[in-house]
């Protein structure tokens, strides 16, 4: 039988005399849930501005009642006006469905995480994905749907799908998996080439949506949503066939289908993850875990930003979905760029710490934003977009301490609220961004760049203090023996 799937990779493990096929099998086995969010992003990352473009034009045809001459060229100068009702609208949607997107998601996970410690991954994993599936699906069922305004994809589309636990599960459940199977020693690495691997899809999975919908569908929302839903088919289909039931031989295999659902909302689920997050941890271990959460929450919150600013773009710059399509291409492709590059150069090459490096990230980020908010020019803007490439290398390098503080047996439980605070915070921050951009359109519509800059001021002050009070890297890192409260004295023990 070759190599399991819970010994990490080490060219030492694979005899040298092996011939090229079974070298390429050996590692070959080492690919476990890459390929899922490989799929599970070029389907989303397809759609991702012409999601946005569809929530704009539901709302000008349907909430508006305009017609499609307008509708179809509504970033243009003349209907200024025109867009900028609209923008409202779609400004006002966007929070609303931020709330009903991630409620329901964050319920789940308080069950989710420890009931996958218990019994594996991949059932909640493959929960997700098919919530992600139903999303899609009614995307399809709403633009065949000329009367239905823009709020009934809240009602019809995002609600049901909040209640699988949606992108909550399915990176909190990729994610404890590949930790399950990877060592402390290479665990900083392997979640960095996940994260490089599914954000690959961003330039490419951009840039061919922008082009399929404006030469090869004739600008189709269905057609391009329908190849959203064959790519998610693919990753169920391959999660279902590849990934094992279990990672750990503490987990058990799942009850009878009569009791699955009384299994996973076992209430002791909830406080196990609690007793997880506040439990006394050596070396006040227990408050950097709880620090980073908040760390990845904080600096996530401008992942809202996103929405924002495609209607900044279209009302200032006035870009098309083309050219909006085109930055977020170039930007994308140097955030890979960055990915690949820096965190193996200020990790390997300079020997810089965990808390370094994001420091880094955060500060690429604020300095793209003050190019974004001093842009009068599309080179300005791009500029910034440079800058704030950097930005995502915080989050492999966050991912990676947490991990590194916790207990095997503490993966999913852990994960999965680490997850909330990675997906599940635009529950506040979208509402925030729409409401600043809907009070300030007409004065300063860029004044939600400045909440941007906070919230990664936010990151620095948080990481600086664990960097001066974390004297060793050994307190960032758990130890069976060291943090069995039983076995050290309550006095050395955070209280």
């Amino acid at each position: 039988m070759w190599c399991m799937v819970t010994l990490d990779f080490g060219i030492s493990k694979m005899p040298q005399e092996w011939n090229f096929r079974r070298k390429v099998l050996y590692y070959l086995n080492f690919i476990t849930v890459e390929p899922t969010l490989y799929l599970y992003f070029m389907a989303f990352m397809i759609t991702t501005v012409l999601e946005n473009a569809f929530f704009v034009d539901k709302a000008c045809r349907v909430n508006h009642n305009l017609n499609s001459s307008v509708c179809d060229d509504i970033s243009n100068e003349a209907y200024s006006k025109l867009n900028k009702e609209v923008q409202i609208t779609v400004s006002n949607f966007n929070f609303k469905n931020d709330i009903a997107g991630h409620g329901g998601q964050i319920i789940l996970a308080m069950f989710m995480g420890a009931w996958s410690d218990k019994r594996g991954r991949k059932m909640p994993l493959l929960i997700g994905l098919l919530g992600k599936l139903y999303y899609s699906s009614m995307i399809i069922v709403n633009s065949l749907q000329p009367t239905w305004p823009v709020e009934y994809i809240l009602y019809t589309a995002t609600l049901p799908m909040a209640f699988t636990g949606a992108d909550v599960a399915i990176f909190a459940a990729a994610l404890s998996y590949l930790v399950d199977v990877s060592s402390s020693e290479n665990r900083t690495l392997r979640v960095t080439l996940l994260e490089v691997v599914y954000l690959s899809t961003m330039p490419t999975g951009i840039a061919l949506g922008s082009y399929l919908f404006g030469n090869v569908v004739n600008k189709s929302f269905t057609i391009m949503f329908s190849i959203n839903v064959s790519l998610m088919i693919l990753a169920v289909l391959y999660t279902c066939l590849r990934l094992e039931w279990r990672t750990t031989d503490k987990q058990t295999p799942l009850p009878k289908l009569r009791y699955v659902l009384c299994d996973f909302f076992d209430y002791k689920h909830v406080v196990f993850t609690f007793k997880t997050l506040f439990k006394k941890r050596l070396e006040n271990r227990r408050r950097y875990l709880l620090l980073l959460i908040g760390v990845m929450g904080i600096y996530t919150f401008q992942r809202e930003e996103k929405n924002t600013c495609y209607l900044y773009l279209q009302n200032v710059f006035h870009w098309t979905v083309g050219e909006i399509s085109h930055f977020r291409t170039f930007q994308s492709a140097l955030q890979n760029v960055g990915l690949i590059t820096t965190i193996p150069i200020m990790s390997k090459f300079f020997g810089w710490k965990d808390t370094v490096i994001v420091m880094v990230g955060a500060f690429a980020n604020i300095f793209g934003r003050i190019f974004f908010i001093q842009a009068t020019t599309s080179f300005v803007f791009y500029t910034g977009g440079v800058f704030a490439a950097v930005g995502p290398i915080i989050q492999p390098v966050l991912r990676s301490m947490v991990s590194k503080i916790i207990a095997v047996s503490e993966k999913g439980a852990t994960f999965s609220v680490l997850s909330v605070a990675d997906n599940a915070f635009p529950i506040i921050s979208g509402v925030m961004y729409s409401k600043l951009y809907n009070s300030t359109l007409n004065t300063m519509p860029n004044a939600f760049f400045y909440l941007t800059v906070v919230t990664q001021l936010c990151v620095i002050v948080a990481v600086i203090y664990i960097q001066c009070t974390a004297t060793s890297e050994d307190n960032l890192i758990h130890s069976d023996k060291r943090d069995d409260y039983t076995d050290v004295d309550a006095e050395n023990v955070e209280t």
